[in-house]
């Protein structure tokens, strides 16, 4: 039970985690290439290949969250939402994070191909 508590924070936490550095890393390389609102590299950065290699590690981390949190559910599959803890807690965060891993995964790779798709140094 103790494996499935540890597994059930991984994959209850990787995927939000993993989209937040990815958020704010893609942020601070985006002021890197548009300094002073006007198109071209500031510093020499090659942001396509870091927003990609930034995209393809917070995939990774949220997809074997994904695995953490299904591993955990299996752990408990035995257990309902209702039992004492700790299953009936393991079990219910479990399927939280198997319902939101998808969606931060989705989020991930939508910020992570707008980079390459949308025109950059534009002001709103």
């Amino acid at each position: 039970m103790r494996r499935a508590g540890l597994l059930v924070w991984i994959g209850l936490f990787a995927a939000p985690a993993a989209w937040a550095l990815q958020h704010v890393s893609g942020i601070e390389l985006q002021y890197a290439q548009c300094h002073d609102h006007t198109a071209g590299p500031n510093y020499d950065v090659h942001v396509d290949a870091w927003s990609l290699t930034l995209a393809i590690i917070a995939a990774t981390i949220a997809v074997l969250g994904g695995l953490a949190a299904v591993a955990a559910w299996r752990a408990t599959r035995d257990a309902d939402d209702d039992d004492a803890p700790p299953a009936g807690r393991i079990h219910f965060l479990a399927v939280i994070g198997m319902t939101t891993t998808p969606l931060f995964l989705a989020i991930i790779l939508m910020s992570g191909l707008g980079e390459f798709f949308l025109p950059t140094c534009v002001q709103s």
